[in-house]
């Protein structure tokens, strides 16, 4: 089959969920693996590269004086504080209180804002010592308490409360790192498994054979024949009904266990419905073994003894023109293509090729050695 027929196949939804279903532990402790290393990644990362950073905050309670209407000054809001507090003036006032310190480190680490009421300033200093942003928050304060001294629009500016500094760390967000590997983890090796089933050539149903080979899809044969099964059952019908009165049946079997399937076809063919499997004697309903006499074994085309069935399996990779003629002379033969094995639909091709150039018939073909448990979830 060429590769543009084999992907218009589609997705056969509930095979992909029975050949996920096997997996699916895989997926989960994938999934739980993602979210260890999602977390523990996160916690690496956190301990190396997160940079040592301190903050203190104050609160500073701003008195305006009022104009020459009568109105308080209460145009300060907390932009005009934030271009302010880096304003010459304003700096002045504060590195009065920072001999040594250059006023360049000082303005990039603080930060004045109005959160609400316009007579209460908050000023935020951060920085890569402890010590350096105790002596900057205490030297603001001081400074701006300096400053409303020097100005008409402020009465007085004093602090009410002032916020020891602190080590600030990142927002842990390990559950949130966790769940984004559990999530990536747990799709990556989804789409790996349908990447996986796309690519997979194992023949599992009838459906399989008819999409992929253009022959006859005769039935399927469980591993373990308890009887007459419906799977037997139908495949023993489609033999019956093909062979008609030959009873003579030619097949190879791709995964080259022609010997075991031919066991297992003579139990199938032989088998009459109230017998019992096993059974050698000679009453009716019961299974009778018919193999080829020792006499003339190696030669398919000696004079056997009278039988109901005769049965010559062959090996796909063993084929030669002596089998090829035994196959035109007997009319034709079927193929037994193994159940879930990957490479059985190259192997087939490559049989097909032969016996197409042989002019041997092909009369359809059987899917052998079948998971009886995957076929009744199937065609549940």
């Amino acid at each position: 089959m060429s590769n543009i027929e084999y992907r218009k196949e589609g997705l056969d939804l509930k095979r992909f969920g029975l050949y996920l279903q096997k997996r699916i532990w895989i997926i989960i402790v994938l999934t739980i693996l993602g979210f260890g290393v999602g977390a523990l990644t996160y916690q690496l990362v956190r301990s190396i590269n997160m940079p040592v950073e301190y903050q203190a905050v104050s609160k500073l309670y701003i008195s305006f004086n009022v104009d020459e209407n009568g109105d308080v000054y209460q145009y300060y809001n907390g932009y005009t504080w934030d271009e302010l507090l880096d304003s010459d003036p304003v700096m002045e006032c504060i590195m009065t209180y920072l001999p040594g310190y250059n006023s360049a480190p000082v303005r990039e680490s603080t930060k004045a804002e109005i959160l609400s009421d316009v007579r209460l300033l908050t000023v935020t200093v951060k920085g890569n010592t402890e010590k350096f942003v105790r002596e900057v928050q205490m030297a603001v304060q001081d400074g701006l308490t300096l400053y409303a001294t020097t100005t008409d629009e402020l009465r007085a500016i004093y602090t009410i409360r002032s916020i020891s500094p602190e080590r600030v760390y990142w927002e842990d967000r390990t559950m949130v790192s966790g769940i984004s590997g559990a999530i990536v983890f747990g799709i990556v090796s989804l789409m790996a498994y349908l990447f996986g089933y796309v690519l997979n050539e194992t023949i599992c149903v009838q459906s399989d054979l008819e999409k992929r080979f253009p022959i006859r899809a005769l039935g399927i044969m469980t591993r373990n024949q308890k009887g007459l099964q419906p799977y037997n059952q139908e495949l023993k019908a489609n033999l019956l009904y093909l062979l008609t009165d030959k009873k003579t049946l030619v097949f190879i079997d791709i995964d080259d266990h022609a010997e075991l399937r031919g066991a297992d076809m003579e139990k199938l063919l032989n088998w009459k419905e109230g017998g019992s499997l096993g059974g050698d004697g000679i009453v009716s309903g019961e299974l009778v073994w018919h193999v080829r006499s020792e006499e003339d074994e190696d030669d398919w085309f000696a004079d056997e003894k009278e039988k109901e069935w005769k049965i010559y399996p062959l090996n796909g990779s063993q084929l030669t023109d002596r089998e090829c003629e035994l196959i035109r002379r007997m009319g034709g033969v079927v193929l037994l293509i193994p159940f879930g094995v990957n490479n059985a639909s190259r192997k087939t091709e490559r049989v097909l090729s032969l016996l197409k150039n042989q002019d041997c018939n092909v009369l359809g073909a059987i899917i052998s050695e079948a998971d009886e448990e995957y076929l009744n979830r199937y065609f549940a």
